[in-house]
């Protein structure tokens, strides 16, 4: 169940990924942060194992062993997760999205709602067009944003020097994020396991990871192509309020636009909350 598997789509692009816990388990599809790969969905396997779950996690176009798609938009997405359920033979499903994967969470749950059964973002990112998310951002991140909205090829440039620099240098790159991170980020990405798991992934990247993950900035600061409020399926958030990297305000702006959503708030939790609370997530997934 660990084994990495690669797919051909029917555009002729691969699509990678990585499967852990039960081959017989409710499968869910968990989608890594921005940049990741789906090495980051092993970040404890002993709790996808214990919630009995099938865990099957993908690489995102351009990311892990997954090919580059130019032009991509967020609606893109569903298509390619159905293409992998139809491989695997697997008709309903839920879906999580951590950090980045996010938004790729919710578009499936907007457009697969005869699929997916439920859908979890956890730590996730939304619309940073959003006037209230936008407010409630640093100055960087507005800058961020508004030069990702017109796809700045200054900032493509930067990110994918910066993620050939972790590539590089993965340890000197974790040393010097550590030292950003809240108390409790990092005490989390300080745990040997975590740490050596972060080495591997960022290690690994594809030479295509930096380009991928300019293009994830562009797509969650752009319109989404789809209505937060169109979404029928149950929808839970997991978000800490000590989260510096994706601040709650993300979340509390989803919640509010999807009907019937549940936002669990998570007193001093940080980014990397989805390392200690995994399986409850899991099970929380888990079809009724």
């Amino acid at each position: 169940m660990t084994d990495s598997h690669v797919m051909t789509l029917p555009d002729g692009r691969d699509l990678g990924w990585l499967e852990f816990g039960r081959s017989d388990g409710w499968p869910i599809f968990g989608f890594h942060g921005t940049p990741g790969s789906r090495l980051q969905l092993g970040i404890d396997e002993g709790a996808v194992r214990r919630a009995g779950v099938r865990l099957i996690a993908p690489d995102r176009p351009g990311y892990g062993l997954s090919t580059f798609q130019p032009a991509r938009r967020l609606v893109d997405w569903p298509a390619d997760v159905v293409h992998l359920a139809d491989h695997l033979a697997i008709d309903r499903f839920s879906v999580m999205g951590v950090s980045g994967g996010g938004p790729h969470a919710a578009v499936c749950a907007a457009l697969l709602s005869d699929r997916v059964d439920r859908a979890g973002l956890v730590s996730g990112a939304g619309p940073l067009s959003d006037w209230r998310i936008a407010a409630d951002s640093t100055r960087s991140t507005r800058l961020v944003t508004t030069l990702s909205r017109n796809r700045s090829k200054v900032l493509r440039r930067f990110i994918i020097a910066e993620v050939a620099f972790a590539r590089r240098w993965p340890t000197k790159t974790l040393d010097l994020m550590a030292k950003q991170l809240p108390p409790y980020d990092a005490e989390v990405i300080g745990r040997p396991d975590l740490r050596a798991l972060f080495v591997r992934d960022v290690s690994s990247a594809s030479r295509t990871s930096g380009r991928a993950h300019a293009q994830d900035l562009e797509l969650f600061a752009s319109d989404w192509g789809f209505n937060l409020g169109d979404i029928k399926v149950p929808v839970l958030f997991w978000h800490g309020d000590a989260d510096k990297n994706v601040p709650l305000k993300h979340a509390q702006v989803m919640h509010k636009a999807i009907p019937g959503s549940v936002l669990n708030v998570f007193e001093g939790e940080g980014h990397l909350l989805v390392a200690n609370r995994l399986e409850e997530i899991l099970l929380a997934l888990k079809a009724k």
